[in-house]
């Protein structure tokens, strides 16, 4: 069964799955519904019956009461945004798939995505065609666009901020799964793979221990990692369950890395990508965060601003649900709807 916490999540899905599939109504079809706010729309068992097989194919459960009335409330829905002039031209919606398309190529850490790619992501990670995810993106912004301005004095200050009695309340509760894991910030003078690279790395580390050279110096003189040569060799914050760095780097860097203490500068380290002499300058021990610590330490963002996001988007969520429904009970009292 689904539960009542889900009716809203399972109506905004059945919502923008009928801009991808529209059946046309036929002398075979069995009429359940007619519906009319500008126009009559007749909504069938075909219908109903489609999309508990869609949900059933995900291995969920709905029954055909949900579906019919969720059926009900987009038809309503799409008739007010007609009627009211929210509706996307074709640039417009060109616009919001742009938009995306960035957005999708910085979660792969890409400037951008060819069409080629975009169609892969599209078809791989999300399931629809280039064409129906723009179709989808252009009727969330519609309803977003629509439900905040019908019912803006409902996303006010007082219904979305969250109190301190609430952050401090969702910390309590979640206090144990606020851990900061082992982690170091280091800095490196980097030599390539190659050959005689690993004997011009030994001479370089002897220079550094037998005082001739400051570790900064060796790396503005040394280094063949160029992004890093401007700022001393420092590459940053590395926690020992980085798995993507792990994979990149290595065991055998982490193990020596994770020995050194603050101030250390290692003898020749060699890892996946080269040989390096590393200089760690911080070595935190994992701890348990307290409500006003930084989430990590290459964040500003404390946990208290952190579980205070958190809430807030869930505020805005509710509201956002109660209004939708306010809405559809609105349109409701207006349309005629005859149960057949």
């Amino acid at each position: 069964m689904i539960s009542s916490k889900r009716s809203f999540v399972i109506v905004l899905a059945i919502l923008f799955a009928v801009v991808f599939a529209s059946p046309v109504f036929s002398a075979l079809s069995t009429p359940v519904a007619r519906v009319n706010l500008t126009k009559t729309v007749v909504i069938t068992k075909e219908e109903i019956d489609e999309k508990i097989a869609l949900y059933a194919e995900q291995g969920q459960s709905i029954d055909a009461a949900t579906v019919l009335e969720a059926l009900i409330a987009s038809t309503l829905f799409d008739q007010a945004t007609e009627r009211d002039g929210f509706v996307l031209n074709d640039d417009a919606k060109t616009q919001l798939l742009e938009s995306q398309r960035i957005s999708l190529a910085q979660n792969f850490g890409l400037a951008t995505l060819t069409d080629e790619e975009l169609e892969y992501v599209c078809a791989t990670y999300i399931g629809l065609t280039v064409e129906e995810y723009k179709e989808y993106l252009a009727q969330q912004y519609v309803l977003q666009a629509y439900v905040m301005q019908a019912k803006q004095d409902m996303f006010t200050e007082e219904n979305l901020l969250p109190t301190n009695a609430e952050v401090e309340s969702l910390y309590k509760a979640n206090k144990t799964n606020f851990v900061s894991s082992e982690n170091v910030k280091l800095s490196h003078i980097y030599f390539e793979a190659g050959e005689g690279q690993l004997e011009k790395a030994q001479q370089v580390s002897s220079l550094i221990k037998s005082g001739k050279i400051t570790f900064e110096k060796a790396v503005a003189q040394y280094s063949e990692d160029t992004d890093s040569v401007g700022t001393a060799g420092e590459i940053g914050w590395l926690a020992i369950n980085d798995s993507d760095t792990l994979a990149y780097m290595g065991q055998n860097f982490f193990d020596k890395v994770f020995d050194l203490e603050a101030g250390d500068v290692s003898d020749v380290i060699e890892s996946l990508a080269g040989y390096h002499i590393v200089k760690v300058t911080v070595h935190n021990d994992a701890k348990l965060l307290g409500i006003d610590d930084k989430i990590n330490p290459a964040d500003e963002t404390t946990v208290r601003e952190y579980l205070a996001s958190v809430i807030y988007e869930q505020k805005v969520n509710d509201v956002f649900n109660e209004a939708y429904l306010a809405i559809i009970a609105d349109l409701k009292a207006q349309a005629s709807i005859k149960y057949l």
